[in-house]
């Protein structure tokens, strides 16, 4: 991939793709809109591609102490006021361990929330 260049990609317009790097850290990409290049454009071939929209990163916060930003998601948890709900780790261990390490109630899921 390394020696691959963006001429020589095929892709279709407004479709999206995902560009992986590292393994595992993941970005979507979708190409809206091209045009052939204009003399007020910049010239350098080096600048392309121009990212013309960086979509804000949303953290979402803790649904109980509404502090800090959400570690975990839980789906069909009945003590919740909401589904799914979002917890830090601090909520999250108070809300669904006891004092001594081990899980009040099960019969929900749980996942490790990443942001949008």
């Amino acid at each position: 991939m390394h020696e691959a260049r963006f001429c020589d990609l095929k892709f279709r317009l407004g479709a999206g793709y995902v560009y992986c790097h590292q393994g595992d850290c993941k970005h979507t990409i979708v190409i809206r809109d091209m045009r052939l290049i204009h003399p007020e454009d910049v010239q350098n071939r080096a600048a392309y591609p121009i990212v013309t929209f960086q979509q804000k990163l949303r953290f979402r916060k803790c649904s109980v102490c509404k502090i800090y930003k959400a570690t975990k998601v839980t789906l069909d948890d009945k003590w919740s006021q909401e589904n799914p709900c979002y917890f830090c780790d601090n909520c999250y261990y108070l809300f669904h361990y006891s004092k001594d390490g081990s899980l009040l109630y099960s019969g929900f899921e749980v996942y490790d929330y990443q942001h949008d």
